[in-house]
């Protein structure tokens, strides 16, 4: 690997939304904030005993494989590095317990603005997707990526801890993406054991690390491959913002997908739509600035 060093991914704590989206967010720079979402009800009432004694019954499916909640969460509970538990993941809390968002609602004020939640952007259910994970100790997120659509993420920690594997945009040359649809995906599944006689150019990429604890959240912006490793059965929810900072690069995949799944007029009066949303919102936030 690259002997360059990487840029810590620092803790910040007390930030107001405007120095928020001042410091991190239009540079478009990874951070750890201490106490983002202290008023979440789930911040104390999500344990795993929790989802076990409310939803054990309710059958969950990981990577083709079917299980009550209860089985999985036994199995989260006795995880190893050796033998790591089926990892849940990406569970769209709208659909799968639409009752659990008023524990995690309003989100964090450093999400905001977060033009995916105008009435007037055009794609309902909002792309926000609130989305919720569990797993145990030694499972890891099967995929390096950067999330979808070139959107925000937000990584709140519920409980647990997680080591987190972030890579700058620039790097994006050394990281082989999958072709089409998957180009947000790394062809490297694995950060720590990449296999450098089949993607060489993996080995000039720098790599920032850290430790997300519960009460924690952290920003990966726009761009920015990243990946996980659970330390510790964990509980975590994620969010995906869209602003001024990112609307450029979003606005592309976005109208790309329209294009690859709307018939023509209907995608060319959306894309143009798009477009006349992003100036108009973009204008608005220059005002509230």
């Amino acid at each position: 690997m690259s002997s360059s060093r990487p840029a810590a991914v620092v803790r910040r704590s007390g930030l107001t939304q405007r120095q928020f989206v001042s410091e991190f967010v239009n540079t478009l720079t990874p951070v750890i904030v201490t106490d983002g979402f202290e008023h979440w009800t789930a911040r104390t009432r999500w344990t795993l005993s929790f989802f076990r004694e409310r939803y054990g019954a309710r059958q969950v499916e990981v990577d083709g494989v079917a299980y009550t909640l209860s089985q999985l969460i036994d199995l989260v509970e006795h995880s190893t590095a050796a033998a790591p538990a089926p990892y849940l993941r990406n569970v769209l809390i709208e659909d799968w317990a639409p009752e659990l968002l008023a524990d995690i609602l309003p989100l964090p004020p450093h999400t905001r603005p977060n033009w995916l939640d105008s009435w007037f952007f055009p794609e309902r259910p909002s792309l926000t997707s609130l989305e919720l994970y569990i797993g145990g100790a030694g499972a890891m997120f099967p995929v390096l990526h950067y999330d979808n659509l070139h959107t925000h993420a937000f990584l709140m920690q519920i409980c647990g801890a997680k080591e987190y594997i972030v890579y700058s945009p620039d790097q994006s040359a050394f990281m082989y993406p999958q072709e089409g649809s998957g180009s947000n995906k790394s062809s490297v599944n694995d950060p720590e054991h990449p296999d450098l006689q089949r993607y060489p150019l993996f080995s000039r990429t720098v790599a920032s690390r850290c430790v997300l604890r519960a009460g924690e959240m952290l920003f990966v912006p726009a761009g920015w491959w990243h990946s996980a490793k659970i330390l510790e059965p964990t509980i975590t929810v994620s969010a995906n913002t869209v602003n001024r900072a990112n609307w450029t690069s979003f606005a592309i995949d976005y109208i790309d997908r329209i294009r690859r799944h709307r018939a023509r007029p209907q995608a060319a009066a959306m894309a143009a739509y798009a477009r006349c949303f992003g100036f108009i919102a973009s204008l608005v936030t220059m005002c509230l600035e």
